[in-house]
């Protein structure tokens, strides 16, 4: 049997993704990555920081409720020097353009089995340490239902992002996961089309997921 979680995200002020290439500028996706969900969910089961051991542990659906145009505002950002090993009194700054979403909301749905989803349940009602979106400073409200079965099927119309590229979308490049090799970890991207209306209207119908009335394209 396959289980089901949903639960709301809901940015109490300023959140910020930063996509990690944006160099001259701090640029934001329009949803949280797939990286930070479940950054999210290590942090509610108090799971150390580099401890990826959830990553194929569960699928993820992201669904954007309610998202207004990034603005953006001028900051002053410290640059690191040294090897962190020694205080240091003073950093060089330079001003950077930084853009960010206000208050935005998004419908989060996760796939597995019904112990995962059950464990997850339990750190998102009693979550281990204060839980944020993006930012170590950009708190997060959450709204949860209980876990309930989930049934797969073939669909044309997806609520959720997507993968691939598609019309009436906003087509993202997210972070999906992160792969070792050797001693260090590689980023792996998805891309996906985050439905600018109520939901995608496929040529091709793909697998998702029925959580009542919304059919979810979950990775």
């Amino acid at each position: 049997m396959i289980w089901g979680l949903t639960f709301k995200l809901g940015g109490l002020y300023f959140n910020t993704f930063r996509k990690p290439t944006s160099t001259s500028a701090i640029l934001t996706y329009s949803v949280p990555p797939f990286t930070t969900i479940r950054g999210l969910l290590s942090n509610a089961l108090g799971l150390q920081r580099d401890d990826f051991s959830l990553q194929d542990s569960f699928k993820i659906g992201i669904k954007s409720v309610m998202t207004r145009d990034a603005s953006r505002e001028l900051a002053k950002i410290l640059k690191l020097k040294g090897t962190g090993k020694h205080y240091q009194r003073s950093f060089p700054s330079a001003p950077i353009f930084k853009e960010f979403l206000v208050k935005p909301s998004y419908e989060i749905f996760l796939v597995g089995d019904q112990e995962i989803i059950a464990g997850l349940y339990e750190a998102i009602s009693d979550p281990k340490r204060p839980l944020y979106l993006g930012g170590s400073d950009e708190l997060v409200e959450i709204e949860y239902s209980k876990p309930t079965m989930v049934r797969e099927i073939t669909a044309s119309e997806v609520h959720s992002a997507v993968e691939g590229v598609h019309p009436n979308s906003i087509v993202e490049k997210l972070p999906y996961k992160f792969t070792k090799r050797g001693r260090d970890y590689s980023l792996e991207y998805l891309t996906v089309s985050v439905p600018q209306a109520d939901a995608i209207d496929l040529s091709d119908p793909v697998k998702c997921f029925v959580f009542g009335s919304v059919n979810v394209a979950a990775y």
